[in-house]
This record gives structure tokens, sequence and C-alpha cells, in this order.
């Protein structure tokens, strides 16, 4: 596709929607009050607004949310886990528009996010594929940026501007500014930044197991945790020269027969030798009772096992956006211009996975480049057609280059050009009917380039049609959508070759024809009791990765191969939920159950490639994940004391093979969550506390994983609003939050760096908010 065509697209729709809302009416335009969309009454949707937190990652701002945890890749990357599932099953979206890239495909590779600014989170814990394509079929995460305003701001201008001091916490700044006519015409300015140079932890990176657990008693290594430790690890016999009384003498004086050095020693006082009688000296070092063998061990890190400081931890994000909305009579036009640019390193780890007996010292670091431009659109009209209440555009072109450095040197990058489009038609309430229909595009080129590439260049193509309706009769509601998608991958010529073990022999284009559907209802059950349940039958086309992916991959510490015959995964997916309420009481429980067909996943092929990376195929096999959330919050009302909320939670999830009966490695455990938020006047206060328990359903690659010990996290968020009487400042908020205040070292069963990069330590951000 020619790379002029989106931004053409993009400028002539502004100019129709500009020339239209100017014939329209010359005069003074009445400012139009966009109502947000509730949360659904059918699925799990959570929405998430907490700025005052730390939120180092988009996965760390959404893990207090039951069912959904952080992937951790370390304190600078992490992506949300949504009921065991991340990657290319949850779908990641800011303002409607997917910005999935690399990040679904390597884990160290973060989500760019900007902590300061986001106006909210909102995540589905349900499949959402009728709405947002195949890459939702595990949930959806939206991110609202706050850079296109949906409705006129109350003051004409304002400005917010956030500093904020870590200690063993990013440093961040930034200011937003909002200048509107309170007419028609609305713009915001959003800049900031946050650094850090490293992070302290409460011990050593690498566990305790790493030196524990290395040599089980039976014998040998585990060879897949000293590859996750990163450790050269091997056991050697040595033969015990004291352990037998005599020596051979007819050895002795024929050595070139010897086999080692058992040979030369014996528990008989005579031997024989080609039909010679010899009398067997004493072996003057002999210890009656000592065994035959011995066990020498080799221990070495491969990469250094650092002490109370988590080497190569720094991490700089900055963001400069620019977003503006034009109202008119029937509606509005926005368009924004966002670029983000991130550094960071990967504590612990080595790409290079040194073979055995290398100078260790000179490994070098692995760092992460990542830069994004996003250009957005987003218009609604009201009345568009007969029988049409509203009709929404959304339109946006991202790039986006995601790269692994070694030392200084490049590994490879990624550049990741999407084009999208979406166009939403809802119709006129018929009765309690109401409901839309949608047409969906997106275009998608990869190129990749560097010495330590994986994926070859592809260009994909996806076209979607999707259908949503509801009725609504208040006490009781059902909700029905369907969705028909097509993916087209389509390979460029490169210079990538496949490995010598590669599944694919000549890579070929793939083509997919999707079809998902869900069911939901909701039901009053009288003046305290609810129930909702919730069916869909979903597909997903394999990923890029998963059909072509070749050689070390080694931000996974796998050779990863795919396989271009592999079958879209078919998810059927029950959920019920059961809801209770009296005077300030909620109570929800829900119980999931999603099976799977044609789950793909990488399986350990038995064998090892250079420098000791397993190799790893992409599979299919069927796969049932089961679980539950527990959400229940008391609200009480203080007096003049304020009020309380007072909130807890617990999950489960079980993710595990239908044929060979195995779970998956990395697997979230199951957690038990309270929280206790306090407000009176200008103060604020929440104390929140995650117990992550230890691991119960171990995965297994090539050998059984080994749990690690459970934690407790507990944070803290206090803020006061101070009495302003300057006329140009409305505000000014002074606030302090705490993280792992408990100083545990916490290291999450699904992180893949559990071994050698825990969790920060203890931590705390003291700053102010400013609003004039």
């Amino acid at each position: 596709m020619n790379s002029a065509a989106p931004r053409h697209l993009l400028v002539t729709a502004i100019l129709l929607v500009v020339h239209s809302a100017h014939a329209a009416d010359e005069r003074t335009l009445p400012t139009l009050q966009v109502q947000a969309s509730q949360p659904s009454r059918f699925d799990s949707r959570v929405t998430v607004d907490n700025r005052q937190a730390q939120n180092r990652t988009l996965g760390g701002l959404l893990e207090h949310v039951s069912g959904v945890q952080s992937s951790a890749f370390g304190p600078n990357a992490g992506a949300p886990v949504i009921r065991s599932l991340s990657g290319n099953r949850v779908q990641i979206l800011q303002d409607g528009q997917s910005i999935l890239g690399m990040n679904a495909i390597s884990g160290n590779i973060n989500v760019p996010f900007d902590p300061l600014f986001v106006r909210s989170v909102t995540v589905n814990k349900s499949s959402d594929t009728v709405r947002y394509g195949g890459n939702a079929i595990g949930g959806s995460v939206e991110i609202d940026s706050g850079l296109i305003s949906r409705s006129m701001e109350d003051k004409d201008q304002s400005i917010e501007l956030v500093l904020r001091k870590g200690f063993n916490a990013a440093d961040a700044q930034g200011f937003r500014m909002n200048f509107n006519n309170q007419r028609n015409l609305s713009t915001n300015l959003q800049v900031s930044r946050q650094r850090i140079s490293h992070y302290d932890i409460p011990g050593n990176s690498k566990a305790s197991i790493c030196n524990t657990r290395l040599f089980p008693p039976t014998g040998g290594v585990n060879a897949s945790l000293a590859d996750s430790c990163q450790k050269e690890a091997r056991a050697q016999q040595i033969y015990n020269k004291a352990s037998q009384p005599y020596i051979d003498q007819g050895i002795t004086e024929n050595p070139d027969w010897a086999d080692g050095d058992f040979s030369f020693y014996t528990n008989e006082p005579t031997s024989v030798w080609q039909q010679r009688i010899y009398i067997n000296p004493t072996n003057p070092d002999y210890v009656p009772n000592t065994p035959s063998y011995t066990r020498k061990t080799i221990n070495d890190d491969v990469t250094p096992d650092y002490h109370r400081r988590l080497g190569n931890s720094y991490s700089r994000n900055s963001q400069v956006a620019l977003g503006s909305t034009l109202f008119f009579d029937r509606g509005y036009v926005g368009i924004s211009i966002d670029a983000k640019d991130s550094e960071y390193g990967v504590p612990g780890f080595s790409m290079q996975n040194l073979s055995f007996g290398s100078n260790y010292a000179k490994g070098l670091p692995v760092g992460v480049v990542i830069k994004q431009e996003r250009y957005a659109l987003e218009a609604l009209l009201r009345d568009p057609l007969p029988w049409f209440e509203r009709a929404e555009l959304r339109v946006s072109k991202l790039d986006n280059t995601s790269g692994e450095r070694l030392g200084a040197t490049k590994a490879n990058d990624y550049e990741f050009e999407s084009t999208q489009a979406e166009l939403l038609l809802s119709h006129q309430r018929l009765g309690p009917l109401s409901g839309m229909l949608g047409l969906s595009h997106q275009s998608r080129d990869v190129t990749g380039s560097g010495s330590l590439r994986y994926l070859p260049d592809v260009d994909t193509q996806s076209n979607a049609v999707f259908l949503k309706e509801s009725l609504d009769f208040g006490w009781a509601a059902l909700d029905a959508g369907v969705r028909h998608e097509r993916v087209d991958h389509e390979l460029r010529p490169s210079r990538f070759k496949t490995a010598r073990n590669a599944a694919n022999t000549r890579l070929e284009d793939r083509s997919y024809r999707l079809n998902s559907y869900s069911l939901g209802a909701y039901v009053e059950l009288g003046p305290l009791f609810a129930a909702k349940a919730r069916y869909s039958s979903s597909q997903r086309a394999p990923e890029i990765n998963e059909l072509y992916a070749s050689r070390a991959h080694y931000s996974v510490m796998t050779q990863e191969e795919g396989n271009q015959n592999l079958e879209p995964e078919r998810a059927k997916n029950l959920e019920l939920t059961g809801l209770f309420h009296i005077s300030g009481f909620e109570l929800s429980a829900t119980a999931y159950r999603m099976k799977y067909e044609n789950y793909l996943y990488l399986g350990y092929s038995g064998m090892q490639t250079a420098n000791r990376l397993p190799l790893k195929y992409w599979k299919q096999t069927n796969t049932t994940v089961k679980g539950f959330e527990i959400d229940a919050s008391q609200a009480l009302d203080l007096g003049r004391y304020g009020t309380l909320n007072v909130s807890a939670f617990a999950d489960l999830v079980r993710n595990k093979s239908d044929n060979d009966d195995k779970y998956p490695p990395n697997m979230p455990t199951n957690r038990y969550g309270a929280s206790v938020r306090w407000e009176r006047d200008s103060w604020k206060c929440r104390l929140s506390s995650i117990y992550y328990g230890e691991q119960k359903y171990l995965g297994r690659s090539y050998i059984e994983e080994v749990p690690l010990d459970a934690f407790n996290l507990v944070d803290l968020q206090v803020s006061h609003e101070l009495p302003t009487h300057n006329a140009y400042v409305s505000s000014v908020e002074l606030f302090i939050n705490g993280s792992n205040l408990l100083n545990e070292e916490a290291r999450p069963h699904n992180s893949p760096l559990k071994y050698i990069a825990p969790l920060p330590g203890r931590g705390f951000q003291v700053g102010l908010t400013m609003k004039f």
C-alpha cells in the first residue's frame, strides 16, 4: 500500500468534516455533550483511574484488578496478563485503535504508555473478538489518552503541572495544557518524561534456588533451571582413590589397558593378568567405608548476581502529544499527534547466553529502544442517515520501531507501520432494541533488520464486518454479536533465511477466514441479587511469529521455529457471574471456562542449539482455562470523619492441556488482595495489599519448573489538596506514594525473569500537581 494513502485519507476526512461544520451554520455553535459509554452489563469490564500510583507499566497499573496480572519482564516491561492470556491474545488499544506491535511478540518490549496524563484504562476480561478481532480472544485493554476532547471543557484554558521525585522510583515531570474558545474548538498539549538510573532490590538478583536446587539429590543437573538462572552448571563424578584397600599390580605394570583412575585400585589382595598371578600391594591412602565416587559440581554465573542493586535496570521515557477537537451542532471531529520515546535496560539478562568456559566478564547487557509516532482522527456525527442515530469514524496511522541492543550494538530492529480505519453506525432505538454495525480495516507492514533478527518482512491485511445488538428491559437484558474477519499475511522479499532445523522449508503467504459470535444475558433476581451469563465462540489467526519465526529469539531464551501450516485458534468461553448488593456492600463472584481448540504454544523439541538455547517449535493442542474471581466492597459514611471504602478480591486461574495433561510454564499464581480507601475534605488515602501464592500448577519445558516463595506487596498513596488564594492557581495537590512497603523479595511466577530479576524493593514518590 502507498505510504501516502493514510495521510491523504486523514487530511481528506478532516477537510470534509470541517467544511460541513462551517457550511452548516456560521453563527456560534452549541457545545455537544458526549456521554461516555457505560460499562456493559454483559461482560467483565473494569475501568481503572489511579493517577497518583507509580504505574511503571501498563500491566502494573492494572494488576490490582482481579484476574489481571503483569508480565513483569523486569521492572521496565510489563503487559497485562488476563486470566493467564497475554501477547497476541490480548488486544491493546489507545483511543479505540490497536497499538499492538513487537510488544505482543517479544515480552521484553514494553507497551508505550504515558503514566502521568492517561485519563483511564478499561480492561475487558471477557473475550472481545466481536468488537476488536482475533487478537482480543483473551480480552482487551483500552487506554483513554485524554488527547481528544469529547465535550467542551468547563474553563477556556487550564494548565496541569506534575512534578515527582522518586526514591527507588522514577523521577517524573510533565505538563498538560488545554485551551479552547468555549464554543467549538478545544486543544490539548501533553509533555511528560520519566527517568531512573537503577532500582534497588531487597537481596540478591538471583533467587536462592539458583544455588540450592541446581543439583538434584538423584544426580545430574537441573538444566532448565540452570539456563533460567543463567548459570554454568555441571556435575562430575570423581573417583575416590581412598575407597579400595589394594593397588592393582597388573594394571600398574600395564597402564595402557587402564580405563581411568578406578582401574588401578581393587578390593582383592591378588589379581590375574594374562595368566599371571599378581600380589597387590596395599593402598596407603585407604580409608575404610568411604564411597567409591564423590560428586564435584561447577556452579558459575554467566550473568552477574547483583546484591541490593539491580544491574542494567535504567529507564528513560518521554512523550510529546497534541490533540484538537472541532465541535459542531451534530457532532465533533478530533485529531491527535502522539510521539513516544523509550529506552531501558533488561536487568540480569544476557542475549549471548555464553557457552561453557567462556569469559563471562565480556558479556554485554541488553537494552531496548522504542520510538513510536501515532496520528489519529476521531469523528462523531449524530443523525447521519435515516434510521441511524450516530456514526463514528476512527482513522489512525502508527509507526513503531522497537529494537534490542547488545551493549551499544544493534542486535535487531523491527518497524511496524500500521494503518487502521473503523466506521461504526448505531441505528435508532426500537423500543428496547439498540445496536450498531461496524466496518474495520487494518494494514500492517513489518520490516526487520540486524544480525539477530528472527522474523521475515511481512505485510498483513485485516478486514472485518461486525454487528452487535442488545435488548434492555431494565430488570433484564440480552445482547448478541457476530463478526466475520479476513486476515492475509503476505511475505515481502528480504535477506531473511530460516534456520537449518526450521519446520518451514520455503516460506509462503497465508490467508484465514474467521467467524466469531457472542451471547450475553443479565437479569435482576429481586432487589438484592442479579446474575449474568456470557457465551462466546471466538477465532484467532496465527500471528507472524507463530507462522514464520526462525533462529534464536534471545528475549525468550529460545531457538524459536514457526510453522506456517498452523490452523486458527477457536475458543468457546462460558462465564457466569453472581451479584449481590445491600446498604453499600457489593459482592461479585465469577466462574469461567475457556475451551481452546488448536491452542498455540511453544513446545520443546528435546534438543538444544548453539549457545545452549532450547529448540522449540510452535505447536497446537486442545487446552482448557478455568478459574474464578471474587470481588467484595463496603462503602461507609463516617460523617464528619469522611468516607471509607473497604474492598477485597481473590482470583485463581488454571491453564491445562487436554491432550498431554500439562500446564504451560510461567502461569499466574492465585492471589488475595485487600484495600482501604479513606477520603475527607481535601485528604485522600489508599492502602492496599496483594498476596501472591506459591504456584501449584507447575509447567514443564524439558524439566518441570521450580516454584518460588509466596510474597505480599503492600502499597500506599496519600494526597492532600492545599487551599489556594491565588487567582491564577486553582489547586495544589501534594502526594506521596509507596510501593512494596514490606521490602519483600517479590518474584511473580508468570515473569520470564523470575529467577534472575525480582521486582524492585521498597520505593517512594513524592510530588505535587498544580492546576492553573
